[in-house]
C-alpha cells in the first residue's frame, strides 16, 4: 500500500454514496467537516476508512458512506496498486428528506408580484443530472430518493428576450434547487444578459430570496450531437463540471418519451442514460460524483405569463408523492403548461 503524494496522484472517485445526516447532529444543529483517511485497493474499492477529524456521529456517518465509494484504480508503472490518502465530507444542515423540485412556498402566494417584472419569453433546451433513482421522484411531486438534491441543470436559450434584452444563444448552468447553490454563466455573456437571466429566475418565485452561494462567469460548453439511440447532451466547465447523458430522440433530434414532470422550464421531460456527472468547486465549496445516476431532458417554450397564470406544475408542488388537485387541473387544460404546448 502506497501513500498518495509525489508521482502518485490521488485517484478520481467514480462512485459516490452521500452520507446520512445523523439525527443526533441534526437535533443539536451541528454542521461540520470530517477528514477521512481511506485505504483503496488495487481495484479502486475502499477497504478501510478512518476518521482523522470530526464529531463522533458525523465521523461514523462519513465512514459508513465512504466504504461504499469506488475510485479509479491507481497505476504505478502500469500496474494497479493499493493507495492511502485523505478525503473530506462536509455535512450541511438541510430539511430532513429534502425538498426536491419544489419552489419556495411563498412563490405561488406571491405570483401576482410577477407583474413587476418585464415580459419575457424563451425557447430552448436543458438537461439535468442528480443522484436520485430513475424516474426521479422529485419530478412527480415527491421527496428525493437520495437527498440532498445535488441537481445540476445545463440550459441553452435558442431564442427569446427579457424585456428588450435579446437572449438568443445564452448558456448557463445552475445547481440546486434546494439552496440555489451556484449559477455559472458562459464567459461570453454580457452583463445585460446575465442580469436578464437573474431576472427570469427571480420572476419564477417572486418574493422568495435567491440564495446563490456563487454566481460566476466561466468557460462553458453545452453541446448536443447525434448518437446511436438518440442525442448525446454534454456540459463542461473545465476543472469544475463534466456532465453528459444520452436521451431518446427521433431523426430530427426531437426528444421522445416525454412524460409529465415538474421543472422550472417545462411540464414535460424525458429520461435518458446517464454517463459522467462530476462536480467540484472549492469556492462554493461543494463536490460530488454521481456518475451513472439519474438524468432528464426537456425542450421548452416558456413565457412569464405561464408563471403569472399558475400554469407550471412546479408552482403547485407540496412534496406529497402524488399530483395535487391544482396539478391535475393543469393536465386537464389544453393550454396548461409550457412547451411543448398542450397536455403534459
Amino acid at each position: 500500500m502506497l501513500p498518495v503524494g509525489g508521482d502518485i496522484r490521488r485517484p478520481e472517485r467514480i462512485r459516490f454514496e452521500p452520507p446520512e445526516f445523523p439525527e443526533s447532529a441534526r437535533t443539536r444543529g451541528e454542521e461540520g467537516l470530517v477528514i477521512l483517511e481511506l485505504t483503496v485497493d488495487e481495484g479502486g474499492a475502499v477497504r478501510d476508512a478512518r476518521a482523522l477529524r470530526g464529531a463522533a456521529d458525523l465521523s461514523e456517518a462519513a465512514m459508513a458512506a465512504a466504504r461504499q465509494w469506488t475510485y479509479e484504480p491507481t497505476l504505478v508503472e502500469g500496474e494497479p496498486v493499493a493507495v492511502r490518502f485523505a478525503d473530506t465530507v462536509r455535512f450541511v444542515l438541510r430539511p430532513a428528506g429534502g425538498q426536491g423540485m419544489r419552489l419556495p412556498p411563498e412563490a405561488v402566494a406571491a405570483a401576482r408580484a410577477a407583474a413587476s417584472f418585464p415580459d419575457w419569453e424563451i425557447s430552448g433546451h436543458a438537461f439535468t443530472a442528480c443522484p436520485c433513482d430513475t424516474p426521479c421522484p422529485c419530478r412527480s411531486n415527491g421527496p428525493p430518493s437520495h437527498p440532498p438534491c445535488h441537481a445540476t441543470t445545463a440550459t441553452r436559450i435558442e431564442s427569446g428576450r427579457y424585456g428588450d434584452t435579446d437572449l438568443a444563444g445564452s448558456e448557463f448552468v445552475t445547481l440546486g434547487p434546494e439552496t440555489w447553490v451556484a449559477l455559472y454563466f458562459d464567459e461570453i455573456l454580457s452583463e445585460a444578459r446575465r442580469d436578464a437571466i437573474l431576472g427570469i429566475f427571480a420572476s419564477l418565485a417572486p418574493g422568495a430570496p435567491q440564495r446563490y452561494r456563487a454566481v460566476r462567469q466561466v468557460p462553458l460548453e453545452i453541446t448536443t450531437q447525434a448518437a446511436r439511440g438518440g442525442r448525446l447532451r454534454r456540459a463542461v466547465i473545465p476543472g469544475i463540471l463534466e456532465m453528459e447523458s444520452l436521451f431518446p430522440a427521433d431523426a430530427a433530434g426531437n426528444l421522445l418519451g416525454l412524460i409529465p414532470g415538474m421543472d422550472v422550464w417545462s411540464n414535460r421531460l424525458t429520461y435518458g442514460r446517464t454517463g459522467t456527472y462530476r462536480y467540484r468547486d472549492a469556492s462554493v465549496p461543494a463536490a460530488w460524483n454521481h456518475t451513472g445516476r439519474q438524468s432528464n431532458a426537456k425542450e421548452f417554450t416558456l413565457t412569464l405569463d405561464d408563471y403569472r397564470n399558475g400554469r407550471m406544475l412546479i408552482q403547485h408542488a407540496d412534496g406529497s408523492g402524488d399530483w395535487t388537485a391544482a396539478q391535475r387541473a393543469i393536465f386537464a387544460c389544453p393550454h396548461g403548461g409550457a412547451a411543448p404546448r398542450g397536455d403534459p
